[in-house]
Parts: structure tokens; C-alpha cells; sequence
């Protein structure tokens, strides 16, 4: 498939002049409407044989291969940006202040729509038709994907396999390595908006009000517990109180107290079991208190699940063109709604992480200033595109 890579080489200049175009124009989840826009119009100057728009920032592609009817895969990316201030004093840094592509989304876009004008290139190499999917608001839950779904993206036609990448700082600024990882490769992630309700009063008298301060503090200390005592040893979870607010003025015993945790689960049951102990823990912590401790779940986005099949599909292509894919030890801890096209539909699936560099400063993904090697285009594009490829060929 060295074909690919020597297509992927001409077209890269261009690539990246999306790339910084998209990056200094970020907009956040259900806001893409440039973004959207932007998207469009490279898919019709390439000339693919549909798209479509089932959400009002959403685009979708389809390309049909000239060799004839066959299975349908998609490839996608999500598109949106972050509520982050932009650190990274690039010359095509945010224009948009308070608003970053801080998670690599302007690169995963660029990648997919070097992908389908690859994959447009060469329609006579392959049967049956890529889907592309350009997902808004995967960093602003509920996320895209469930919305996507409920609107048919994964009919019309009917998808039969879906694969998705993401890229990932790197510590030893290696770019291009795709992770591979079978089974459970992704958290689960839900939100717990918790109030608790006390009674306020004067501070010189406790005695007479309920302190919701003091409840949600021996809240949050019980919490810790959910995990270290709860969760089997052997499986794992991770609960964060984010946020903490309540109270008017030093000198009133707080009525209202107010936070959000995060619970990032590796399991089902860990979930499950998680989500009943808190729930339970809160009860309790009110009784003990005198207090009315209200608990809200936000349901976030759940476990992706690799494909065994679809894993070693990956592998067998990337390397095959001449990448690099690996595989890894451990899951990713993060989480991603891209588990939903496969979840809600059974459509087997495959997520992977791809080396993309550092700046002078190695800093997380979300972080102000994150920097990527513009390089990890190119093993971006040739990995879906050969993915695609060796799913419709094989």
C-alpha cells in the first residue's frame, strides 16, 4: 500500500493549511457551525457521492468504491473544541478567546478528510462504500454520538464495522505509533450533581441550624471510600469531587452546599457498584446530619469495547502500509462517546491512540498549552485509509 503513503505525501501542505486553519477557528460542541461549514466544502471540492447533515453541526460522507456493492465502514472524527484559554504562542493560535483545540479534535478532522480524499482517489481499488463521520460535541456531554445514532447515521447504509483514533501527547515525542489494545479500552464516565440541603442560621448559633458545609465536607471525606473499599482490588475506578460551592458569609452557618463528582469506571459492575455507594454513602451522611442530601446522575459515556477482530484488522493494515501499531499493556483512562456507535447498534468496532509528539513541554490533553507534531497527519491518514481498505478488500 506504499501507493498511499506517496498520495498522502503530495497532498500534505494542503493538509496542514486545514489543520491550522481549523485550529485557529475553534468552537465548542454544537457550535461547529464554521467548523461544519469548512468540512463541507473539502468534501465537495473532492468530489465524494453523498453528504449529508443529520444534526445541525454534523456532516457526514459517503464515498462508494467502483468495484461495486459491498459491506459499508466507517470512519470518523469528532470536530469540536474546548472552553480552553490558548497558551501555546503558535503563529495560528486560537482567534477565539477562551475557545482551544486542546484535545487534538482540528487533527482528527484533517485526518479523516485526508482519508476520504485518499479513499476518493482510489475508488477503483475497492467494493462497497466508506462512511464518514464528522461527530460534534464528543468534550461536551451528553456528546454527539447517542444523538447520531437516534438520527440512523449507522443506517442508510447500514455500517457493518466503525473505527475511530485519537492522538495522545508522547513522552518520548515518538509520532505516528497507532496503540492497539483488545477488549475494554476506554472508562466509563458519569457525573453525580449533588446538593445538600441543611438550614442556615446565625454562626454564634449553631445549634440552630443545620450546617451544610460541615455535612458536605465529611461527604466528601466518605466518598474517598467508594473505591478503596467498594470497588474489587482487582478492577479499578476513580471518583473525583471536581467542584465544591456553598455558602453566603462567614458569619451564617451555610444552608445549601452544592458539588459535582466524577466517576471514571472500568467495568460494568465497578460502575454499578459505584453508583449504588454513593448513592447509598449520601442517604446515610444526610441522616447523620439532619440534612437533605439530593443526588442526580448524569449518565456520561461508556466503556469502549475493541473488537478482537477489528483490532487485528488494524494492525494487519497499518502495518501493512508501512506504520507502526503496536500494542499496549494497559487501557486508556479517559473516556470517549465514540463507544456509543458500537453499544447502541452491536456494530463491531476499534478505537486507537496515536503518538503525536510534544511541544517543549509534555502537558495533557486539555491543557492550554499542548502542542502536537503536525507529522502525525500523515500516519493519521494512511491508517484509516488502509483500514478502511483492508476491511472492504478482505
Amino acid at each position: 500500500m506504499s501507493d498511499i503513503r506517496t498520495f498522502v505525501d503530495g497532498i500534505f501542505d494542503e493538509l496542514v493549511a486545514i489543520r491550522r486553519d481549523i485550529h485557529a477557528h475553534p468552537e465548542t460542541g454544537m457550535r461547529e457551525t464554521r467548523t461544519a461549514a469548512l468540512i463541507r466544502s473539502e468534501l465537495e471540492k473532492m468530489g465524494v457521492d453523498e453528504i449529508q447533515q443529520p444534526l445541525p453541526t454534523a456532516v457526514v460522507a459517503l464515498i462508494h468504491g467502483k468495484k461495486g456493492a459491498g459491506k459499508c465502514v466507517a470512519l470518523r472524527a469528532d470536530i469540536d473544541a474546548l472552553p480552553v484559554h490558548e497558551e501555546t504562542g503558535l503563529p495560528f493560535a486560537s482567534v477565539n478567546e477562551g475557545v482551544m483545540h486542546a484535545c487534538g479534535h482540528d487533527l482528527h478532522t484533517t485526518m479523516l478528510l485526508g482519508a476520504a480524499r485518499t479513499l476518493c482517489h482510489m475508488r477503483d481499488q475497492f467494493a462497497g462504500t466508506v462512511k464518514l463521520i464528522f461527530e460534534p460535541s464528543e468534550d461536551l456531554m451528553p456528546g454527539g454520538a447517542r444523538a447520531l445514532v437516534a438520527a440512523g447515521v449507522m443506517e442508510s447504509p447500514h455500517v457493518d464495522a466503525i473505527f475511530g483514533q485519537h492522538v495522545c501527547p508522547s513522552e518520548n515525542d515518538s509520532v505516528g505509533r497507532m496503540q492497539l489494545y483488545k477488549g475494554y479500552f476506554t472508562s466509563a464516565v458519569d457525573l453525580f450533581h449533588i446538593a445538600v440541603h441543611g438550614k442556615s442560621g446565625h454562626g454564634s448559633a449553631p445549634h440552630t441550624a443545620r450546617d451544610a458545609i460541615a455535612c458536605a465536607g465529611y461527604l466528601i471525606t466518605v466518598l474517598q471510600t467508594v473505591v478503596s473499599r467498594r470497588i474489587d482490588p482487582m478492577d479499578t475506578a476513580v471518583l473525583t469531587v471536581g467542584t465544591m460551592s456553598g455558602g453566603d458569609a462567614v458569619n451564617i452557618t451555610a444552608g445549601e452546599a452544592r458539588m459535582v463528582a466524577v466517576l471514571r469506571s472500568f467495568s460494568d459492575t465497578g460502575r454499578d457498584t459505584a453508583i449504588a455507594e454513593v448513592q447509598r454513602i449520601c442517604k446515610g451522611i444526610g441522616i447523620a446530619f439532619d440534612c437533605n442530601i439530593e443526588v442526580e446522575l448524569e449518565e456520561g459515556y461508556a466503556l469502549q469495547y475493541n473488537d478482537p477482530t477489528m483490532i487485528e484488522l488494524v494492525d494487519k493494515a497499518v502495518n501493512g502500509a508501512g506504520g507502526k501499531a503496536e500494542y499496549i499493556e494497559k487501557p486508556f483512562s479517559g473516556s470517549e462517546d465514540f463507544s456509543f456507535f458500537g453499544k447502541l447498534t452491536g456494530t463491531p468496532s476499534a478505537f486507537m491512540m496515536i503518538d503525536a509528539g510534544r511541544g517543549d513541554e509534555l502537558v495533557s490533553l486539555h491543557n492550554g498549552k499542548i502542542v502536537f507534531n503536525e507529522e502525525v497527519i500523515k500516519p493519521g491518514v494512511t491508517g484509516l485509509t488502509a483500514i478502511a481498505l483492508e476491511y472492504l478488500n478482505q
